[in-house]
């Protein structure tokens, strides 16, 4: 049993946090030093996000046609930009969306 008295796994803990701790911009800053920020500039393509968060181009592309990145993305004419750092913000700070 760990330090702290409760079980972990299977009918204890989660295995991820569950408790809110924002990331801060600062945080979310930090993580684009030198080589990472020539791979993913301030400004994304949809396919730079997704590979970014490990997601799927396709998994982007519904999240803003479902208003998941509402703040974080613009269109312009066929081209969609993302702000990367607002982009992050959303999903590792913002509310929790429905399966859907």
């Amino acid at each position: 049993m760990p330090p702290h008295g409760r079980p972990c796994g299977i009918g204890g803990d989660a295995a991820v946090s569950t408790r809110k701790r924002p990331l801060s911009r600062n945080e979310i800053g930090r993580a684009f030093h030198g080589t990472t920020t020539e791979a993913f500039p301030v400004i994304l393509s949809p396919a730079q996000l997704a590979t970014l968060a490990g997601l799927s181009v396709k998994t982007v592309y519904d999240w803003i046609a479902k208003g998941r990145l509402d703040g974080a993305f613009r269109k312009r004419g066929k081209h969609v930009l993302l702000w990367r750092d607002r982009a992050l913000d959303i999903l590792f700070n913002g509310k929790d969306w429905q399966n859907g």
